[in-house]
């Protein structure tokens, strides 16, 4: 199974053919636009978000797959989704800039956890939790209160292990390979995007080449071929 995560920084449709040639299984783009279920043949595309043309949308392939019943809309943007054969709760972590939509909602990862932790540690099927989370323990503080640390601890306890983490044994927040490009400068460079799995055992991973992408967006895919475990 091939999984792939990307920030599209807007304007998915006319970015869409280079992640169709990935052929990938589950593929969960943030800051994409609402389009319809059939955009593409062959895939289902399932999308949350508070305006049409920058949200969270999944693409899975072939099978039957829709929106799972605990979706809370007033987490931004997170969304559950259940196939026959596995569960994605894909995210785009919009931090405190949820603020914004009202009082009574919130993109915080560690929030989203805690609501869904029951739908997570449920292991009938395998599972993947990814996405943008905008965050690094790089950027951990006492006070913070959605500090990277408790979010990879959290998911750890339920079982799951970051793809990336577990094939290149390579620390939080000392990561080889950068996912974001602020202002797409090269050098201002940071590893911000994640695939957690669970019950998945894991053969390859790739992040994509700044050269290869940065005109499409600031942020670079995550590729991740995995099989059961």
């Amino acid at each position: 199974m091939k999984i792939v995560t990307w920030n599209c920084n807007l304007n998915f449709a006319k970015k869409y053919e280079r992640i169709e040639a990935m052929d990938a299984d589950i593929c969960i783009i943030q800051e994409c636009e609402r389009v319809k279920q059939d955009y593409s043949p062959n895939r289902t595309f399932l999308w949350t978000g508070r305006i049409d043309n920058k949200g969270l949308g999944i693409l899975l392939k072939n099978g039957h797959a829709s929106i799972d019943s605990p979706h809370n809309p007033d987490l931004v943007y997170f969304l559950p989704v259940r196939s026959d054969d596995f569960k994605v709760l894909g995210l785009w972590a919009y931090n405190q800039r949820a603020k914004k939509f009202g009082d009574s909602v919130s993109g915080k990862t560690i929030r989203a956890i805690e609501f869904y932790k029951r739908w997570l540690s449920d292991a009938d099927i395998p599972c993947v939790f990814g996405g943008d989370f905008n965050n690094s323990l790089i950027w951990d503080r006492p006070d913070k209160g959605n500090n990277f640390f408790d979010i990879n601890t959290q998911l750890e306890s339920l079982g799951f292990v970051s793809a990336y983490h577990q094939k290149t044994n390579e620390g939080f927040g000392a990561e080889d390979a950068a996912t974001f490009f602020q202002t797409k400068a090269k050098s201002k460079k940071y590893h911000i995007d994640y695939l957690y799995l669970r019950s998945l055992k894991v053969n390859s991973v790739e992040v994509g080449n700044y050269e290869d992408w940065i005109k499409l967006s600031d942020h670079v895919p995550i590729v991740v071929e995995c099989v059961n475990s």
